[in-house]
């Protein structure tokens, strides 16, 4: 579809149909001529239904992307210990709007941006050609990624592994695409964050038993848990290395890309949480109740 390669071998969303994607994907496609990149994001968050409290947050979330981008990828070079660049190849795994490829190809590597939904996958392309950057995109999913083993240096999902059917296949296939000495690049929500669940709006739901949390969902917020599964940063390290990875995780600095969405009583916690993390003693506490983790796993040599 417009160019992208479909190569899923099945659509595991629950809460959308293979025909239903590619029927959104075609409408968003038909009107990707006549609105900008906020008026396709508004169209996609009508289209799936969202209370408009958070379908508004989610469009200005999109529209922040390419900027908190920027801070990934600086922090994976931080971590490699040197800028990305030409001969540097990179995925990214459930890329949404491909920002975080979008950022890599600005450095000269060679960027591929792949995701499960095809409607994600047209927005992705509106977003690019208003960048002016050529990405390649294709649509699978991130527990059956279609490149070969050791293809890529640098695998980054933001977002995604919270999400995937299966967070132990998409581990693996993260590894089996990265080559010897490759790092993968996770940022996610915590579970047992203090803060709001960033996907439903809602105080505690981490520190629920699932089951309880999603009942708690479907009552207050009227909208279904499912596709939600937030880890802590224990669970992140022990799943990635069972994978061999070496692990760090670190609790962040929000960026002002994401400050910008807070307000009230959350944006002077936001602030608070700035300025806590600075201590080393703070940031060991943080990997258990701090809002979201940077994941810095590299694979090991042979």
């Amino acid at each position: 579809m417009n160019g992208i390669p479909d190569l899923r071998l099945e659509y595991a969303d629950p809460y959308s149909s293979l025909g239903d994607d590619l029927a959104a994907a075609e409408a968003l496609a038909a009107r990707s001529g006549d609105l900008d990149l906020r008026g396709l994001l508004r169209e996609h968050w009508r289209m799936t239904g969202k209370p408009d409290e958070l379908a508004d947050r989610f469009v200005a979330r999109d529209l922040g992307a390419v900027e908190r981008a920027e801070v990934y990828v600086e922090e994976v070079e931080r971590q490699f210990g040197r800028a990305l660049g030409p001969g540097d190849r990179v995925l990214e795994v459930g890329c949404g709007t491909a920002a975080l490829a979008a950022a890599a190809a600005r450095r000269g590597c060679s960027a591929v941006a792949s995701d499960v939904s095809m409607r994600w996958l047209v927005l992705a392309r509106k977003q690019l050609d208003d960048l002016g950057l050529g990405v390649e995109l294709v649509c699978c999913a991130a527990e059956a990624l279609p490149y070969r083993a050791g293809a890529y240096d640098v695998v980054i999902a933001g977002d995604v592994v919270e999400h995937v059917a299966d967070q132990g296949q998409f581990t693996r296939e993260c590894a089996r695409a990265l080559r010897p000495g490759g790092v993968l690049f996770l940022a996610t929500p915590n579970r047992y964050s203090l803060g709001l669940e960033p996907h439903v709006r809602l105080w505690g739901v981490g520190f629920l038993p699932r089951g309880v949390a999603k009942r708690y969902v479907a009552l207050v917020r009227k909208a279904p848990y499912d596709h939600v599964r937030l880890l802590s940063s224990f669970a992140l390290r022990r799943m990635l290395k069972r994978e061999g990875f070496r692990v760090v995780i670190e609790p962040p600095e929000v960026p002002v890309a994401s400050m910008r969405l807070a307000s009230g009583v959350e944006l002077r916690l936001v602030r608070l949480y700035n300025r806590v993390r600075r201590f080393r003693a703070a940031r060991i506490g943080l990997l258990v109740v701090g809002p979201f983790f940077y994941v810095f796993a590299s694979k090991g040599e042979r």
